[in-house]
């Protein structure tokens, strides 16, 4: 295939692998005996395997097969031994490779120039990659705050961001007014080129992203002058978003379509608005379920009253029934935070009863209080501590 190769090596002897072995066959094994070991290892090492991949063993194997299952490539392989020594020839027994155990960086053979790590890395899948632009835009994520009653109710916002948007000259196509978007010359409309590649295994042919669009199959006939053709160029925008009532802290919104543009008017990536709820000074939730303390006298707990509560809704009107507890809680319903999603239900409003004891009594109010200790057999000292012992069995 080519001239006598002469390579200039460090090492007197390197050892080289043995893809018999590797296989687990003989020498003399038969197309078909290759064929069924590396199924079985294939099987037995996959990486995707949920227990006993081996991503190495796996990659090993499938080294060995690619070139023990060609005829050609096989011949080659047996004709050299399983060592290289330093004056640049093959030797040692069969069965070896020659190529196993040393870094190819590049030699010259014949006035051409190898990258022989590129060659082995294209025809063994370890070659770098060559992928096209990003075709999807890229998503975004910001944070929006909001206050406890939009969090319940909902609201509309305008949010105003900075981004990579569709260029306002061309439209996204990366194409100056007037020219046209053409199918790529070079690839012919594919996307992809055929590159072949010579080795010392015989010419590789390969297919790699078409440099010359990008991957896109099309270009502009003359790139635009805004955006260079890209499509794309970094704006303000300001866009008017619908908060959905029953949302809460630290939820996401989805914004399909408002994140970066794509690349040449491909698909733009989401915004995601993560949301920030501040805190009410009345009103604490618990789910879709919201909670509040209402504070009742101590005449007005013993004796029961009507009070007017304050909701998110409105005021409605409790009734406190006689021998009220402190701590007491009474639940309305349908008064908490709306349902995502569950068709107008609501959470339950729960309303805790905080009875205050007065802070200072005038002696007509302690006069009635201590009387109506004595109706009820109990002993008391009115004195300036009187009012904190009773304050103090509450707590």
């Amino acid at each position: 295939m080519f001239g006598p190769l002469f390579l200039d090596f460090n090492q007197q002897f390197i050892m080289a692998k043995d893809y018999y072995e590797t296989l687990g066959v003989s020498k003399s094994a038969s197309a078909e005996e290759i064929k069924r070991a590396y199924r079985k290892m294939a099987h037995k090492y996959h990486p995707d395997k949920n227990s006993g991949g081996d991503a190495a063993k796996f990659k090993e194997a499938s080294e060995a097969y690619q070139v023990l299952s060609s005829a050609e490539k096989r011949k080659q392989y047996d004709t050299y031994g399983t060592t290289f020594d330093s004056a640049g020839g093959f030797g040692g027994q069969a069965g070896g490779n020659p190529f196993g155990g040393f870094d190819f960086g590049g030699f010259q053979q014949a006035g051409v120039d190898f990258d022989l790590g590129d060659i082995f890395g294209d025809f063994f899948g370890g070659g770098s990659p060559r992928t096209s632009r990003r075709a999807r835009g890229i998503d975004l994520e910001m944070g929006l705050t909001i206050n406890f009653e939009e969090a319940v109710f909902g609201v509309e916002k305008e949010i105003t961001l900075e981004k990579k948007d569709k260029c306002k000259i061309c439209g996204g196509d990366g194409a100056e007014k007037g020219s046209k978007i053409i199918t790529c010359p070079k690839c012919h409309g594919q996307g992809q080129v055929t590159v072949h590649k010579r080795t010392i295994f015989g010419t590789i042919q390969s297919r790699s992203i078409c440099d010359e669009c990008e991957g896109q199959g099309k270009k502009a006939e003359k790139p635009c002058g805004g955006c260079g053709g890209s499509g794309i160029t970094r704006q303000e925008k300001s866009l008017k978003i619908k908060i959905p009532a029953g949302i809460d802290n630290n939820q996401r919104i989805r914004i399909g379509g408002e994140g970066e543009a794509g690349y040449r008017g491909s698909v733009p990536g989401d915004l995601y608005l993560v949301i920030t709820v501040l805190s009410h000074k009345e009103f604490k939730r618990d789910g879709f379920d919201l909670h509040k303390e209402l504070p009742v006298s101590f005449t007005q707990a013993a004796l029961g009253t009507k009070l007017q509560v304050e909701t998110l809704d409105g005021k409605i009107e409790l009734k406190i029934p006689s021998g009220t507890q402190p701590g007491t809680m009474f639940k309305v319903k349908s008064k908490g935070v709306p349902k995502l999603g569950g068709g107008g239900s609501r959470g339950d409003l729960f309303i805790t009863a905080r009875v205050v004891i007065p802070n200072k009594l005038s002696k007509k109010e302690k006069d009635a209080l201590k009387q109506i200790a004595e109706e009820r057999g109990e002993v008391v000292e009115v004195d300036e501590n009187f009012w904190s012992s009773i304050k103090n069995s509450f707590n």
